[in-house]
């Protein structure tokens, strides 16, 4: 099935590593001209060299997405590089996990800083431009752990935010033919999730509570991904999508 998206231009945050790499592999696929934005750039260009010699067109910047600047400089770069912005997938974030009891101000604040306000200042510096050309796909990454999980009330929700913050725009934005909607991964097996203080009991719960005998991949996400910024979801738009080999 053609997706429609040849050629289109894709940003995806932090899509260096991870989940992010496997959205970007995804994209370029399908023929997308693929931003890999990132706070560490070696990897990012690293990844974006592979692409390229596969015959892709991939580019690589640095950003931190919880600074409103940064995120301006960006995104005004991207659009006078390729003229334009069609897909943005907001999949930077991360967690700093712990007990309430323990959790410090710098947790709490670096978690929401990524992962809730870094989708906020993609997106309020996007949405210009896919205004102007009256098309947009906007897809971000929330987790099954807006339903809650030990430890994790810092990322919780922040991530729960992100459900709220894509609803409200996509009501906001879906009258000039943009789409917002939202993906919750389960446990995905990166490198990133293995290294997490929590893991082992993250992954023994997982495995008990997954229906689908099997762990996730980032390759997972990635169909979820194209599913949103494909030109035939048109009538989608507000949606979450839970994507956890059905695990509630």
């Amino acid at each position: 099935m053609d997706l429609g998206i040849k050629g289109d231009v894709a940003v995806v945050t932090g899509g260096a590593r991870g989940i992010g790499a496997g959205i970007v592999r995804g994209l370029a696929a399908e023929g997308a001209k693929v931003v890999i934005w990132d706070r560490d750039l070696e990897p990012a260009e690293e990844l974006a060299s592979e692409l390229v010699a596969a015959g892709h067109e991939a580019f690589a910047v640095r950003g931190d997405v919880a600074s409103g600047e940064e995120v301006r400089q960006v995104i005004a770069g991207v659009v006078e590089r390729f003229g334009g912005l069609h897909i943005l997938v907001n999949n930077a974030g991360f967690s700093l996990d712990g007990p309430i009891t323990e959790m410090t101000d710098e947790q709490w604040d670096r978690v929401n800083g990524v992962c809730l306000k870094g989708v906020f200042n993609t997106c309020r510096a996007a949405a210009p431009t896919m205004i102007a050309q009256a098309y947009g796909r906007i897809v971000n990454i929330a987790s099954r752990a807006v339903v809650g999980d030990v430890n994790k009330s810092n990322y919780s929700a922040a991530k729960a935010g992100v459900v709220g913050f894509t609803r409200a725009l996509s009501q906001e934005l879906g009258r000039h033919a943009i789409t917002v909607n939202a993906i919750g991964p389960g446990l995905i097996h990166t490198d990133r999730v293995k290294t997490t203080p929590f893991y082992a009991d993250l992954d023994r719960r997982a495995r008990e509570m997954t229906p689908i005998q099997r762990p996730g991949l980032p390759e997972d996400i990635a169909d979820a991904v194209l599913y949103f910024a494909s030109r035939r979801t048109g009538f989608v738009s507000g949606e979450m999508l839970f994507v956890t080999g059905g695990r509630h």
